[in-house]
């Protein structure tokens, strides 16, 4: 095999869950291929910890020290180029997370990234996607995806190929056993946690749901796999490019088996531990209150898993330059968003389209950090949505809306800053009395300064709601920065918006901001 550019090199995913930390080492081929070489798995409880007490015990991090030195062996005896270290919902949520990260780091020297919910239903999605696409005609397909782990469930919504909604669950296989204790344990309560989240009535209002329209259920984990995978007489541990498929006659047959059935037999079926077999029934009330719920026609299990879906994400990483392609997705749901609280689309487009313009002309002249464009398009999408609250000070509620949004592919930081930019696309500047702009990190006060500052230009431009700029050019003269639009018109009022809003730029990047209406070939 060719290693020109480097290829084949070793990657590895270390995945550290409630009940589990997993290593899987793969081979990366030039072709993107990647193959699974070796994968270990060691028991840490760290579910039972945090679900019951709210931090990981010290008997759990120092168990956890000693698999992730292990760990750190195996990875240099591969030579492992790049590797990804994630804790998902158990560390996520513990109450001394930053000592775990500390201690791994100190005994292993490996760093310990927590892998947000937002992050892991996107690299789910587009793994899952990706799946189904090679045998699947996915775009003409609508439905739900369920990513089903031990301590978490995350909610997806796709239609048209695009995801356009999503929520993360406080609820998983296994997570109220470690709150409740077996003996108190009981699928009543699950399904009391699911219909307390009253996903259905949110997908009508976020995307116009239509209960009577048929669906495709998909489901993501290993109790997922091992469900359905039972019921097909198939191996639970399938070739990545297999999809298992059953109609919702056939799925609800094996959620009724699998809730009825006593654990200690499951186990015995399934040659399972039996707390896993628990997890299997768990798993089944979950499927079956969304069949119940949804209009299901049929059920499709990718023998997708978070662990491979950070593997592909890892890849695509080290490919420069190419287009994110969840871009489209974080639109769709920020559309989605819009349509809840009854925004302008156009005018939230048209003003997107001037931000990311007047964006691409300042780059090439100021530093602006890493995921600032994406955070900037967002921020122009949601920016007006307060005024479902109130429209005198829309900003400050879509401060607040936006702050407790749950984005897919945003992190907790960055919609923070997406917050605090809606939140100054108008009125005052921060100001030290602004709790939302003194939280923030140096780093983040400077781009929230920057997006504000164009975002509010953008808004200015777009005051008629008529798209006029949408054929604008962006010309730089010395200290101004020359708005030139077609003659086609009176520019008055943005002109009069401009003037009362363009302070806080000149502030920023000392440009001032004129507009200039010039002869346009057609």
């Amino acid at each position: 095999m060719s290693r020109r550019h480097g290829y084949p090199y070793q990657a590895g995913v270390i995945d550290v869950g409630a009940h589990s930390t997993r290593l899987d080492l793969f081979e990366v081929a030039s072709g993107g291929r990647i193959t699974l070489l070796e994968s270990l798995a060691r028991a840490v409880n760290l579910g039972y910890d945090v679900f019951r007490h709210g931090s990981v015990s010290p008997e759990n991090l120092s168990a956890l020290g000693s698999v992730m030195a292990d760990f750190s062996r195996k990875l240099a005896e591969y030579r492992v180029r790049s590797c990804r270290v994630v804790a998902t919902s158990a560390v996520r949520e513990a109450f001394n997370r930053e000592l775990v990260i500390n201690r791994i780091h100190s005994v292993s020297n490996l760093s310990l990234e927590i892998l947000e919910s937002q992050e892991e239903a996107r690299i789910c999605f587009l793994s899952m996607r990706e799946a189904l696409r090679r045998t699947l005609p996915f775009d003409e397909l609508a439905g739900l995806c369920l990513i089903v782990g031990t301590g978490s469930l995350l909610v997806s919504w796709f239609d048209g190929g695009l995801m356009r909604f999503s929520e993360a669950v406080p609820l998983g296989t296994s997570r109220l056993v470690d709150a409740f204790g077996r003996s108190s344990f009981s699928i009543d309560q699950i399904l009391e946690t699911l219909r307390s989240q009253d996903i259905r009535q949110r997908l009508r209002e976020s995307v116009g749901f239509d209960p009577e329209r048929p669906v495709t259920l998909v489901g993501m984990g290993a109790s997922v796999r091992m469900l359905s995978g039972g019921f097909a007489g198939e191996i639970p541990e399938a070739d990545e490019d297999e999809v298992l498929r059953l109609s919702s006659h056939d799925l609800a047959v094996a959620v009724k088996r699998a809730v009825a059935a006593d654990p200690a037999a499951l186990a015995v079926e399934y040659k399972i531990p039996e707390s896993a077999a628990a997890g299997v029934s768990a798993c089944a009330a979950i499927l079956g209150y969304f069949l119940e719920e949804f209009n299901c026609e049929r059920f499709l299990c990718p023998a997708a898993t978070t662990r491979t879906a950070l593997i592909q994400d890892l890849v695509r990483r080290s490919r420069k330059g190419e287009r994110d392609p969840f871009h489209d997705d974080l639109l769709a749901v920020c559309g989605a968003v819009g349509h809840k609280y009854g925004y302008d689309a156009r005018h939230a487009a048209n003003v997107a389209g001037i931000a990311a313009a007047l964006f691409e002309k300042l780059r090439r002249n100021f530093e602006f950090a890493p995921r600032a464009a994406v955070l900037l398009e967002v921020a122009a999408f949601l920016h007006d949505i307060g005024r479902f609250v109130d429209t005198r000070q829309h900003h400050k509620h879509s401060c607040y809306l936006i702050g407790n949004l749950q984005l897919p592919g945003v992190s907790d930081a960055e919609l923070h800053v997406v917050a605090a930019v809606a939140r100054y696309h108008r009125k005052s500047a921060p100001k030290e009395s602004h709790p939302e702009y003194m939280l923030l990190s140096a780093e983040d006060k400077v781009t929230v300064l920057k997006l504000a500052a164009i975002l509010r230009v953008a808004d200015a431009l777009d005051c008629t709601r008529q798209g006029r700029f949408g054929r604008m050019k962006l010309v730089l003269r010395g200290h101004t920065l020359v708005i030139q639009v077609p003659a086609s018109g009176d520019f008055r009022q943005e002109r009069l918006y401009l003037e009362l809003k363009g302070g806080m730029f000149n502030e920023v990047f000392g440009l001032e901001l004129k507009i200039e209406e010039v002869p346009f070939a057609s």
